[in-house]
């Protein structure tokens, strides 16, 4: 193996290119715990978060230059985390049926965060790639769909 290509190992397993450690290690510091808690708001269940949590910091190890050289590498690493939460779906891995939802996934992904975490706009837009401005106005669409759809299921009853 050559030496500027081994691995070295990381907290919870995963496997670090020896050309960037600090840089991942420091991404992966700052990230995982959100990352962890947001994979179980949308799993329902610790051990499958954190089976799509390894599995996204995986795919981003494996692609870490393309992230640092991507437009925005939150939002290019915020992908890889969905399109792993995903594949617990794919897999069939999902304990309990899940309410239609109305809202669009950046929508759905922001409430996650900042309502139902307790993160504030900054760290919301931090974790999503994007800025505060398009969460707050992701929330405030969000929240108009929301009381769409319940005023929809109050007339309904």
């Amino acid at each position: 193996m050559n030496p500027s290509t081994s691995l070295l190992p990381t907290g919870t397993g995963a496997a670090t290119p020896r050309e960037h450690p600090l840089e991942y290690d420091a991404f992966r510091q700052l990230c995982e715990r959100p990352y962890l808690a947001y994979a179980r708001l949308r799993t329902g269940d610790g051990t499958r978060a954190a089976r799509s949590v390894s599995r996204a910091f995986a795919d981003l190890c494996a692609h870490w230059s393309d992230m640092l050289r991507s437009a925005c590498p939150a939002a290019y690493a915020w992908e890889i985390l969905n399109a792993a939460v995903d594949g617990e779906d794919v897999n069939g891995t999902v304990g309990s049926p899940r309410l239609p939802c109305h809202l669009t996934a950046a929508q759905a992904d922001a409430v996650r965060l900042h309502h139902h975490l307790g993160l504030n706009l900054q760290k919301t837009a931090a974790l999503m790639g994007t800025d505060d401005q398009s969460v707050r106005a992701v929330l405030r669409s969000a929240a108009r769909t929301r009381c769409t759809a319940l005023s929809c299921l109050l007339d309904r009853t």
